[in-house]
């Protein structure tokens, strides 16, 4: 898609004495206007400008302070940044904001907490704010975006006997990632779980922890266990729970520069609710933040079983890529294929038998087929090489090189693996998920152990330097921290969320960071007319940073914060 068509509007950009200023039909004064700040453009010369300029919804003019005040009228309101460092606003190419929804309201955010203590204190406050009580309403959630090897004091899990006395009157869910989550008492309760309850089947890779005398601990491990036996202790997944959910969600991302999301669904979220929230969150003018999507399908975003690949297959056809308004859009199919592929560490060396993979084969000529972007969750260097065996069988009857089809997280790609996908128009997406770990959960398993002791996971500096596209996003809601600026800490320090060292082999500058997370994470949706730059002609997403990215210490980055955020034109944050 070009999405240079927006721009159409304009009559032309140009350039007088330094200033860069937008023309249409009839000059007029701007809406808002910018001065004394450190401008990032991000743009191809990494220029830093005083002043910035906005009109409706569309950058209308940089350059210095006396260019760009000199257009201000009577209406226009003017901020002095005071010397402060502005950026483009941040893209998240990969999180879970629209399935992670619901239970937003009722969570606590435990990502900046740096001590146990502490988090245990953040879940009695958050008990004592929901008010006491047995029912989904007073659950306290602490999901994603923390791991215990984030604390200073004691690495250890949470115990249901600390929960229940941090939270004695209320239902408490803690999770971390996907596969570990322990609950106090209260909430085993509201689960309707007992000493009798049965173990999950060997299917789940679920497991029931028990002591010696065979009583349920609180401790549950296993994702597909925990998403579907457990699923009664959330709220009920539906367009109004989502869009209440989204309001609060979207309110914090702001404070922390998110100005676009490209989120992924999990399978229990309902197809009529991406419409329901178009009609009460999109429609009316509330949507803060943009949003791209994925399709779905019923209940599901892709095929578990065999019998399930003709309905997605068909659905891809009925399904359109890029519909929708910009600030809600269906724009990409994933992040899997076929969710029997799901690649983990877990599987060792071994490839995907080829009766999975014609399954998956089958989806992706489907989504070739009909224009699709297909992003893919891998990390194994087998399994990607298995799937571009695939990609350049399909390229030759239905080309995908203009597409732009990625692959998530990317963690254990080789060098001539990344040369394979550059060739095929291909591109890789990074996510901070990596990096809440130790250097003892890293190496727990030995496949990633071995990857480790060969090269990054990701390969960082091989990304950067062969000149395959890439963005930063964080896979957050679910297993990774909420902040894009954890993210930039993560690549230009080399530290973990232990801040221990991550990267062995080379990091990222500053700018070649902040580039990921805006200009190319841009390009990689297909909006490089529109986003990940502040141009002239683009849409006026733009954020105020309160100390200065370029220059602060790199184990500081994690901290920083908005003071002001800008979607669209709209301040829709503001803490100057």
């Amino acid at each position: 898609m070009n999405s240079s068509r927006h721009l159409n509007w304009l009559r032309t950009v140009v350039l007088a004495s330094g200033l860069w200023v937008m023309q249409s039909g009839a000059q007029e004064s701007p809406d808002t206007v910018f001065v004394n700040g450190k401008i990032l453009t991000v743009d191809e010369d990494f220029s830093v400008v005083q002043a910035l300029a906005v009109t409706g919804n569309r950058i209308a003019a940089i350059g210095s302070n006396e260019e760009v005040g000199a257009l201000a009228g009577d209406a226009t309101r003017v901020i002095d940044l005071e010397g402060r460092t502005a950026i483009p606003g941040l893209i998240d190419n990969h999180n879970h904001l629209i399935f992670n929804a619901p239970t937003w309201p009722n969570g606590v955010r435990l990502g900046r907490v740096r001590t146990r203590a502490e988090a245990l204190e953040r879940i009695a406050e958050k008990a004592a704010e929901l008010g006491p009580g047995d029912g989904p309403e007073h659950i306290v959630f602490a999901i994603g975006g923390w791991n215990p090897v984030q604390f200073t004091d004691d690495q250890r899990e949470f115990t249901r006997e600390e929960l229940d006395a941090v939270a004695p009157e209320n239902p408490v869910y803690t999770q971390i990632s996907w596969g570990t989550a322990v609950l106090n008492t209260k909430a085993m309760e509201l689960g309707g779980i007992t000493n009798d309850m049965p173990d999950p089947g060997p299917e789940t890779g679920g497991r029931i922890w028990r002591d010696a005398d065979g009583n349920v601990t609180g401790k549950f491990t296993g994702s597909i266990f925990l998403k579907w036996q457990l699923r009664p202790l959330f709220p009920e997944v539906t367009g109004e729970t989502a869009v209440a959910g989204l309001k609060a969600e979207i309110a914090d991302y702001l404070k922390l520069g998110v100005t676009t999301s490209m989120t992924y669904n999990g399978p229990e979220f309902p197809e009529e609710g991406l419409e329901y929230i178009l009609e009460h969150l999109v429609d009316t003018g509330e949507l803060d933040m943009r949003i791209y999507y994925p399709p779905h399908f019923d209940r599901n975003v892709s095929a578990w079983t065999p019998e399930e690949v003709p309905g997605i297959v068909e659905g891809l056809g009925i399904h359109k890529p890029f519909s929708g308004p910009e600030m809600y859009q269906m724009l990409h199919f994933g992040e899997h294929v076929y969710l029997p592929v799901s690649d983990t560490y877990g599987m060792g060396d071994r490839p995907y038998p080829d009766e999975m993979m014609e399954q998956f084969r089958a989806i992706a000529t489907a989504a070739a087929k009909h224009g699709w972007q297909v992003n893919e969750h891998v990390n194994r260097d087998i399994t990607v090489n298995q799937m571009l065996d695939i990609y350049e069988e399909i390229n030759e009857t239905y080309p995908i090189t203009h597409l732009r089809w990625r692959f998530e997280h990317a963690q254990g790609l080789s060098q001539a693996t990344i040369e394979r996908a550059k060739a095929l128009g291909m591109a890789v997406a990074l996510h901070s998920s990596a990096a809440m770990s130790s250097p003892e959960t890293r190496n727990a398993n030995a496949t990633r152990a071995a990857l480790l002791a060969k090269q990054d996971a990701p390969p960082l500096r091989w990304y950067q330097e062969s000149g395959i596209p890439f963005g930063l996003g964080s896979d957050a809601q679910v297993v990774a921290h909420d902040s894009p600026f954890f993210t930039l800490y993560w690549v230009v320090s080399g530290k973990d969320t232990a801040g221990q060292p991550y990267f062995k082999h080379g990091t990222l500058t500053r700018e070649e960071a902040l580039i990921a997370h805006t200009r190319s994470n841009a390009w990689l949706m297909h909006k490089e007319d529109l986003l990940g730059t502040r141009e002239v002609g683009k849409l006026a997403d733009f954020v105020v940073l309160d100390r200065d990215y370029m220059t602060i210490p790199a184990d500081e980055i994690r901290d920083l914060n908005s003071v002001l955020t800008m979607v669209d034109g709209r301040i829709v944050y503001e803490a100057l």
